[in-house]
């Protein structure tokens, strides 16, 4: 029969064509924007929601980003103060048997070496936190979907003299930090101890002055300072070798109640009434930012004390190192899991919402052999009426 409006296929042949041309068109589409234009309903619930979570994920990857940058910085700080705190040490260990004139330059030397720490310590600076001044001591950064899903980044507050303490005082705030209550009747609960911790206050100056800290109990004793000290001295001998140098007073004080005995082997009774003779001084060694003054000739208590402030110091400053480099593996860990993760949650979305180019290239190719055998099959003698020229319209689109 001649291909014309009267032969019966026309019409089904037309809707064929125009159907498959749907097709071939949201195929071409598929594979032009690489995005499946024929997702199943469930498969595009599962596709988008796994893509939501692939965005989330991405931009919680950019906030370990600006964490690490941070304890990066830090730590470049840190370095530059340790560096200083070097130098200071290198300038009292020159300190001796000089003349005073000498000694005073020497003083002058060493505190343009702590001022330029403290300098040091105020310009750390990182998107408007005070890096070692307290502004990043509790920092949140987010490893997860979940919100408690993260990590705690911590960096001490060392400013305003907080880094310029004596041995002494760094181990007596340990101790009770350790001991809790017991040790000092400043502190009413663990949870006043634990606000002065995260400030780095010192807690066992706060606790003789009955200031300065979150302690709500009392001044502390001079006798539980003298049993702290007793029981420090039982693991670190330090801490009674530099009492004894330091506080000459204090330990002439001991050897008049039993001669011979120092702060290293007296008793209780006998170290507290020798704490309240000579506590003015006893403070001035336990206070931040303590006496660094060299310039005295013969005096060698406080040639020991300042060596002492400056040593710990040093290490304080170490010990924050080690605590931000442990820290910064441990966020560039949780950065690489998260990218791992983000990886795999785009893949496992692209699965469900994303071309695949052999498959539709495939259902394109024969989408477009339907067509043209659809037409040839109303073909006549190798002729096409003007009845038909749609149908090719429909397949040149």
């Amino acid at each position: 029969m001649a291909l014309t409006l009267g032969n019966d296929l026309t019409g089904t042949v037309a809707r064929e064509v125009d159907a498959a041309s749907r097709t071939a068109s949201g195929l071409g589409e598929s594979l032009t924007t690489g995005n499946d234009k024929f997702v199943e309903v469930v498969d595009g619930f599962l596709g988008n929601s796994l893509r939501d979570s692939e965005i989330i994920l991405g931009a919680i990857a950019k906030n370990t980003a600006y964490s690490i940058n941070m304890l990066t910085i830090t730590d470049e700080y840190l370095k530059t103060v340790a560096s200083s705190l070097q130098e200071g040490l290198k300038v009292i260990g020159r300190a001796g048997p000089l003349s005073a004139d000498k000694l005073a330059v020497l003083q002058s030397n060493l505190n343009d070496k702590k001022a330029q720490v403290d300098l040091l310590i105020k310009t750390a600076d990182f998107d408007g936190k005070a890096l070692l001044g307290g502004g990043a001591s509790k920092v949140d950064v987010q490893v997860g979907l979940s919100i408690t899903d993260k990590l705690v980044l911590s960096v001490s507050d060392i400013a305003s003299g907080k880094l310029f303490r004596s041995s002494v005082t760094t181990k007596l705030n340990d101790y009770i930090k350790t001991t809790g209550v017991a040790s000092s009747t400043y502190y009413a609960n663990a949870s006043e101890i634990a606000t002065d911790v995260a400030d780095n206050t010192n807690l066992v100056l706060s606790g003789l002055n009955n200031a300065g800290g979150s302690g709500t109990g009392g001044v502390m004793t001079d006798s539980e300072l003298a049993a702290a000290i007793v029981a420090l001295r039982a693991t670190d001998t330090s801490v009674t070798e530099l009492l004894n140098k330091a506080l000459p007073d204090a330990l002439a004080n001991i050897d008049n109640a039993n001669a011979g005995e120092t702060f290293t082997d007296a008793l209780v009774a006998d170290i507290t009434n020798a704490i309240t003779a000579d506590r003015a001084n006893v403070l001035l060694v336990l206070a931040d930012n303590a006496a660094t003054d060299i310039s005295v000739a013969g005096n060698e208590e406080n040639r020991v004390l300042a060596q002492d402030v400056f040593t710990n110091a040093l290490s304080s400053i170490h010990g924050e190192q080690a605590s931000i480099s442990n820290q910064k593996l441990n966020v560039i860990e949780a950065a690489d899991a998260l990218r791992a993760t983000t990886n795999v949650t785009q893949k496992a979305a692209d699965s469900y919402l994303k071309t695949d180019y052999v498959l539709t290239a495939q259902q394109y190719s024969e989408t477009i052999r339907t067509m043209v055998a659809s037409i040839t099959a109303l073909q006549a003698a190798n002729k096409i009426p003007e009845a038909a020229q749609r149908l090719i319209d429909a397949l040149a689109r």
